[in-house]
């Protein structure tokens, strides 16, 4: 089973086992995946671990995961990826369980000791199949010196996440256990994290109060209710809500918390700047499906361009309009603008102007 330089190959696979599985994955630049304790299976990625989706990581567990470690010892960029790959550890360990261990987080934001690539630290760990025998505990607790026997490490079998290897039973069904579907691809890697992280936790775990999630906590301060911000989101997270048709109503902008991925191009696109980011929403309102208000501002519609615009007054027009009625000709400067520089040339009297030109307002 082929599949890109993620972990839809992986998923794939995962769901025709017959039984929940342990698995060890590793870079594609690790030097000896082989080694471990055997229980486990080992998956080498196509690339390295700071580039793996974290969407497709949470959904190992919805297909049959039962534990997955990322090992990092043979990482280049282990720094790069703990930080990439924290977050989700973060959100399964705050909810109780951990199901996700990435080699050298703590679970409090900092690097724990690093370990080798057995399994433990040093060269005797625990899952190196390396073991010194019964014997040589022995001399060691009687404080004898006496030869140390190492039977020779077992190699683990080494799959290749870009092509999985699936039987032709499982394929057809006969595998012991009916597979789950695969989370569609056309959606949100967002709207997939979420999805999966709300599978996998238990609605109102309370260590998710005190952990952020992506989605930014917006606020505003002068917004107009223009609507640009609601038209940028890629992720539809905003709304205007509008409390009446005609006359003066009461225009609210909201926030869906779970629809946010963070980006941000609200803050950079609001043309009144109003919009700000005072941090961001927890885990725990990020899972729920509610909205937020944001925005509260007092609106009328425009009986020309039936827009909404922001009014006490009830004012039938918006500024644009009520120019345009004013200046039906555009014979004035527009307000907010300069007037043309003194001394451009000007056409003499008796001139007449060709196609496409004008007299400019001096």
């Amino acid at each position: 089973m082929s599949a890109g330089p993620g972990l839809r190959g992986v998923q794939g696979w995962l769901r025709h086992q017959p039984a929940a599985l342990d698995l060890e994955l590793v870079c594609a630049e690790h030097p000896s995946p082989s080694r471990g304790a055997a229980a486990t299976t080992v998956i080498r990625l196509a690339t390295c671990a700071d580039e793996l989706p974290l969407h497709e990581l949470a959904e190992l567990f919805t297909l049959g995961a039962a534990r997955v470690r990322v090992r990092l010892d043979g990482c280049a960029r282990a720094d790069a990826a703990r930080d990439h790959l924290a977050p989700v550890a973060a959100v399964l360990r705050a909810a109780g369980t951990d199901s996700l261990d990435v080699d050298g987080w703590d679970g409090s934001g900092g690097a724990a000791s690093c370990v080798d690539g057995s399994g433990g630290e040093g060269t005797g760990g625990e899952g190196t199949g390396l073991d010194a025998g019964p014997h040589a505990v022995g001399d060691r607790a009687a404080g004898r010196r006496g030869p140390t026997r190492q039977p020779r490490a077992r190699r683990r079998p080494v799959l290749e996440a870009a092509h999985m290897p699936v039987a032709r039973r499982q394929l057809l069904g006969l595998g012991g256990r009916a597979p789950s579907d695969l989370p569609a691809q056309y959606l949100d890697p967002h709207e997939r994290l979420v999805a999966a992280v709300r599978a996998l936790v238990p609605a109102g775990a309370p260590g998710l109060a005190q952990l952020d999630g992506p989605a930014a906590r917006l606020t505003a301060h002068g917004c107009a209710g223009c609507g640009v911000c609601v038209q940028a989101c890629p992720a539809d997270a905003l709304r205007l809500r509008h409390g009446g048709d005609g006359g003066l109503a009461i225009t609210t902008l909201l926030q869906a918390p779970a629809a946010c991925d963070g980006c941000r191009r609200c803050l950079d696109l609001c043309p009144s700047d109003a919009l700000a980011s005072t941090g961001a929403w927890p885990w725990s309102q990020t899972l729920l499906d509610t909205e937020a208000p944001v925005a509260t501002l007092t609106t009328a519609r425009c009986e020309r361009c039936r827009t909404r615009f922001p009014s006490t007054t009830g004012a039938p027009l918006c500024a644009v309009c009520d120019y345009r009625r004013r200046n039906p000709f555009g014979s004035t400067t527009a307000p907010g603008m300069q007037a043309p520089a003194p001394g451009l040339p000007t056409p003499a009297p008796g001139v007449r102007l060709g196609a496409g030109q004008r007299v400019l307002a001096r």
